[in-house]
């Protein structure tokens, strides 16, 4: 009988391991593993897409929907082709005689758009030879107010860079003449700027237009930015 007894006590029990399992763990803990690295995975992959969603909407607002509040984030460098003032002095134009600086910014696109309408007629000459005279005719109009554009804003360059340098050694000085100056540098910048604009009123008049509404306006500069 003790040896029945002994032998029994030596015994593992088949029930025994089965509920520990086969490393000797908890069962449940074992199934558990699993499932905890699949969630492990499927949040990573969910804060990935959410990482890619986030840049994809911050690029569109700051590439597309910013731009209309600059002045309420202050100074951004802007490239204008043909106005040869340094960055730091459209910088302080924009501080101290923003008007002066729309006035550049305007000009800019301007002359884009008379370089633009140049080009396209010397491609139609060019097309049509035998009726260049045509051609060059047209040419010559819209030269013509290009140059007297570009020859108003080249006048002003010398005062600004005057301005912005006595600014910088001694700025109450620089202030007083910017009191003085930038009024009449407006209203001559705004007088070439009107004619200017009349003449190249067809040509932006005949641009396609962008549809109305922040979603479908986003929407039409993203497509153009392809095409």
């Amino acid at each position: 009988m003790g040896l029945l007894k002994k032998k029994k006590k030596d015994e593992p029990t088949e029930p025994v391991e089965q509920a520990q399992g086969k490393d000797g763990g908890d069962p449940k803990a074992a199934k558990a593993k699993p499932k905890k690295k699949g969630l492990f995975k499927k949040l990573i992959i969910l804060l990935l897409i959410l990482g890619i969603l986030g840049g994809g909407g911050f690029f569109v607002y700051t590439k597309f929907l910013s731009s209309d509040k600059q002045n309420d984030l202050g100074y951004q460098p802007v490239t204008l082709a043909h106005v040869s003032l340094p960055g730091e002095i459209l910088a302080f134009c924009f501080a101290r005689m923003p008007d002066l600086y729309d006035a550049l910014v305007a000009f800019n696109g301007e002359m884009d758009l008379f370089e633009a309408e140049i080009a396209r007629i010397d491609a139609v000459a060019n097309k049509y030879p035998d009726q260049k005279k045509i051609a060059d005719g047209q040419k010559k109009v819209w030269e013509k107010g290009k140059d007297s554009l570009k020859k108003t804003f080249e006048k002003l360059e010398k005062p600004i860079k005057e301005t912005f340098v006595l600014f910088q050694v001694n700025q109450a000085a620089g202030q007083e003449k910017i009191d003085e100056t930038a009024e009449q540098m407006i209203l001559d910048a705004g007088d070439a700027l009107k004619k200017a604009q009349e003449q190249t009123a067809p040509l932006k008049n005949a641009m396609p237009k962008a549809p109305e509404g922040m979603l479908k306006g986003t929407l039409y500069k993203i497509k153009k930015m392809f095409l």
